[in-house]
């Protein structure tokens, strides 16, 4: 059983990998990439399991599509990050998938947190700072939200490939699920 584990967590976590480096090197995810992740954790799934292991795969897809097209249709993330998310959710299942992929959000806001934190530090890239003041007087004052585009050039409106969030998020969940099946 722990060697099938073992396959899995290696599986994904190659996958995840070099669908970050994919996406760092051309801020692109193929969906053939995506397509030979599913299929290969369909077939790692029911080789493993079963039936059983296909069923959890299927449900893992869908949970997974379902993490992150609240992102996609916001425009926070890409129509290729969420099909990415759904291909992991083949290998882990639906409460795996479901985890890792609440656990590469938070480290995608950590990304997010750091560079709105260095517009602070460099001094030639325009600080998002003041737009978040005026959003949230505004809120205060009117009690509506509104959104502030970014303005050009502007450190919160550059594009950072998410899928290295998704590959740190699952190896830290894969590294926390190891660390509590060993202890």
């Amino acid at each position: 059983m722990h060697h099938e584990i073992f396959l899995i967590a290696l599986s994904v976590l190659l996958f995840s990998w070099i669908a970050a480096g994919w996406d760092l090197r051309t801020r692109r995810i193929p969906n053939r990439l995506v397509l030979a992740g599913a299929a290969m954790g369909l077939l790692l799934q029911g080789a493993l399991a079963g039936a059983g292991g296909i069923l959890a795969a299927i449900f893992g897809l869908l949970v997974g599509l379902a993490i992150l097209m609240p992102g996609y249709l916001m425009g926070f993330t890409g129509a290729g990050d969420a099909k990415l998310m759904a291909s992991m959710g083949t290998f882990l299942g639906p409460i795996g998938v479901l985890q890792a992929g609440l656990a590469s959000i938070v480290v995608g806001g950590l990304i997010g947190l750091s560079f709105a934190v260095s517009a602070l530090v460099i001094s030639d890239s325009v600080s998002p700072w003041s737009r978040y003041g005026l959003m949230a007087k505004t809120l205060l004052y009117t009690g509506r939200p509104l959104y502030i585009a970014p303005h050009k050039g502007e450190v919160m409106g550059r594009k950072f490939p998410f899928a290295v969030s998704i590959a740190i998020g699952t190896t830290g969940w894969i590294i926390w699920q190891w660390l509590l099946a060993v202890g």
